[in-house]
């Protein structure tokens, strides 16, 4: 890696130390060729070796893909990126958002996952993955948890079920009364939407909900229903069974970085973490 981006990585704001695979550099292709201008400084070499030296845009991809595997073995690939996100969750008594404190703000990854298994029962999985960079503590969420998903200019909200106080609503989904909200504010100019490095196009939020359709229907066809109350006993059978699975091939199932950073709170811990908190900021008050 060139020494650049070691040098600008530098001069994030402090926070508790990260392991050091926790942050992937990225670089858009202007970025790379800034960089590739610097070569002029050292010995001369020739074109070959100036290519072998080079960091194709394709070994980014595995790079965070590897870093994503570390923390949550499942997950096979990245199939879209937004560079920078912050994590919100809503009040539903004053009804306003609030910032997590710590804050929590990273990359954004849109992962596919292995599906769940259990017997003639295949399940695809996608999941929402925020690599924190101010702190040790990622956001995952499971995409066929979630019972809504909706994009507001760029804050794409997902709707959490509260397993505990969830019930079944007049016309037979889940009530309200059992839901909370997620935040995922996307911000800034570095966005791309595919796992291409730094090098595709804008990240459009709709794809988030686009691809949790995808898994709504994949419920219905395998399972009959979308519905957390009906779908809940499946997804923690089949999980706990791929966690065995990971076991018996000698793999750490939880991630050798969790295992490395301590556990990781579950959305639903995160939701009461947030909202039980005293201080963070609206959207209102960010000048957004």
């Amino acid at each position: 890696m060139p020494r650049k981006a070691h040098k600008r990585q530098k001069s994030q704001p402090h926070g508790p130390q990260q392991p050091q695979h926790h942050v992937v550099q990225q670089l858009q292709p202007n970025q790379q060729q800034q960089q590739n201008n610097h070569t002029s400084d050292g010995p001369s070499v020739d074109n070959q070796h100036t290519a072998d030296v080079h960091i194709p845009t394709g070994s980014i991809d595995e790079m965070n893909l590897r870093v994503l595997q570390c923390y949550e073995p499942t997950i096979r690939s990245i199939e879209a990126v937004a560079a920078s996100s912050v994590v919100y969750a809503i009040n539903g008594e004053a009804g306003g958002w609030i910032k997590a404190d710590p804050q929590i703000e990273g990359t954004l990854f849109l992962c596919e996952q292995e599906p769940l298994k259990i017997e003639e029962f295949v399940l695809p999985r996608a999941c929402v993955f925020v690599l924190n960079r101010k702190g040790l503590m990622n956001v995952v969420v499971d995409l066929a948890r979630v019972c809504k998903a909706e994009v507001l200019g760029g804050l794409i909200t997902l709707g959490i079920e509260n397993e505990e106080t969830m019930s079944k609503g007049p016309d037979g989904t889940n009530g309200a009364s059992g839901q909370q909200v997620l935040g995922l504010w996307i911000h800034g100019n570095g966005t791309t939407g595919s796992g291409s490095g730094m090098s595709g196009p804008l990240f459009d939020p709709d794809v988030v909900v686009r691809r949790w359709q995808a898994v709504q229907v994949a419920m219905v066809n395998t399972l009959g229903s979308s519905q957390l109350l009906d779908t809940m006993g499946f997804l923690d059978t089949a999980a706990t069974m791929a966690k065995v699975k990971l076991t018996g091939l000698g793999l750490n199932p939880d991630g050798i970085a969790t295992t490395a950073v301590g556990p990781q709170p579950n959305v639903k811990e995160l939701m009461a973490m947030v909202l039980g908190q005293t201080s963070g900021r609206g959207l209102g008050q960010e000048g957004l």
